[in-house]
């Protein structure tokens, strides 16, 4: 298991950067889509700051945090949380994130797939 977290969508913790899912939770997610959010890292330097993805049938996502950027990979969270809290769909959220233009804050890359959750935690971890 790598120290990336996600957001849980019950929003069962306040501390979303401390929960990850268990490994048997990430191989359970099928293919998915994503997007690569890259920004202000922990140490200052600019890299990836974690993942918006979601799942195939549309009704799953959330944000995987890179472990490198755990302060701004968590605001993300709490934003995405926050989305749902104002009935946003993970769909909705994912297809905002796409589109939206990130002057100087993020920069969103180009819709990828991975075969599961996992394979994302793992690319994520790794970056």
């Amino acid at each position: 298991m790598t120290a990336a977290s996600m957001i849980n969508l019950d929003g069962s913790s306040a501390f979303s950067i401390v929960e990850s899912l268990t490994t048997q939770q990430l191989e359970t997610e099928g293919s998915i889509r994503y997007l690569l959010v890259s920004g202000k890292q922990d140490d200052g330097l600019w890299g990836p700051v974690g993942a918006l993805w979601l799942s195939e049938d549309e009704r799953r996502g959330g944000f995987l945090v890179n472990p490198w950027a755990l302060w701004e990979g968590s605001e993300i969270v709490r934003g995405y949380r926050s989305a749902l809290e104002r009935a946003w769909t993970p769909a909705q959220i994912y297809a905002y994130w796409q589109r939206e233009v990130w002057p100087r804050a993020y920069i969103v890359d180009e819709e990828r797939s991975a075969e599961s959750l996992y394979l994302l935690n793992e690319l994520i971890a790794a970056l």
